[in-house]
């Protein structure tokens, strides 16, 4: 009786992480670029009992990344870059290079072309991306990346693209860091960029609002069995009790 309780108590914690995750999501359906986030389970079976019979718990293996591109917006800004298929934006800050989709950028004092936290857009040669000389114009960003003013190219946006996208791990806001054993790969043809917009949050917020309601009936029925159970053990506790004490 006690393993049916604590294999209720495993799907209990499993629901929770997942109440978790949904509420993250829908905190962050209107931030740039956001991708929604999902549990991933793994069967857990241990021998339990005289018999040694299997039984089977839910384990919280890990979390994987909804890869799927949110909506773009057009915005008024000339420095916005929507990343379009695969690929990330690569940004310097001061823990090393990160990457990123969302492509919200601006100049600062020094004409770099930054995040909105100060980290600096790069080049596809690892170099930061500078507007210098502001009487050439407005740069212009082309889909392959490069950008000009006028006749001038200034660089060529870094795109890069992983083998298994669910490497990356999130450091920060927007931003992803490369294990070791993970190799940044310049971006192929299928990887566009699109100057003056952005790229939404793929959240669905009303499906979310609909898991979430699944998620809290789920756990309240857990949460009756378990009660039910509870209540079994402690009367055949009482009876036992009785019986010997006859």
């Amino acid at each position: 009786m006690e393993n049916s309780l604590y294999v209720g108590l495993s799907q209990q914690m499993v629901l929770e992480r997942q109440m978790d995750l949904v509420a993250n999501n829908i905190a962050n359906m209107n931030t740039t670029a956001y991708r929604g986030m999902r549990p991933v389970f793994q069967e857990y079976v241990v021998k339990a009992g005289q018999e040694q019979k299997p039984v089977s718990y839910v384990l919280d293996y890990g979390v994987s990344r909804d890869t799927r591109p949110g909506v773009l917006t057009a915005t008024d800004n000339p420095y916005d870059i929507a990343v379009t298929g695969p690929g990330y934006l690569s940004v310097q800050t001061p823990n090393g290079t990160r990457y990123t989709r969302n492509g919200h950028f601006t100049l600062d004092a020094d004409g770099r072309v930054v995040t909105r936290e100060g980290y600096a857009l790069l080049d596809d040669g690892g170099a930061e991306i500078t507007v210098d000389d502001p009487t050439l114009g407005t740069p212009v960003i082309s889909a392959d990346g490069t950008m000009a003013q006028g006749q001038t190219q200034i660089a060529k946006v870094g795109m890069f693209t992983f083998a298994n996208e669910q490497d990356l791990r999130a450091v920060g806001d927007s931003l992803f860091e490369a294990p070791a054993n993970a190799t940044a790969t310049p971006a192929g043809t299928e990887t566009r960029l699109v100057q003056g917009m952005l790229e939404g949050s793929n959240v669905q917020p009303v499906v979310e609002i609909g898991r979430m309601i699944e998620l809290q009936r789920r756990y309240e029925t857990m949460q009756n069995l378990i009660s039910k159970g509870d209540d079994l053990q402690t009367t055949a506790i009482q009876r036992l009790g009785k019986v010997s004490q006859a």
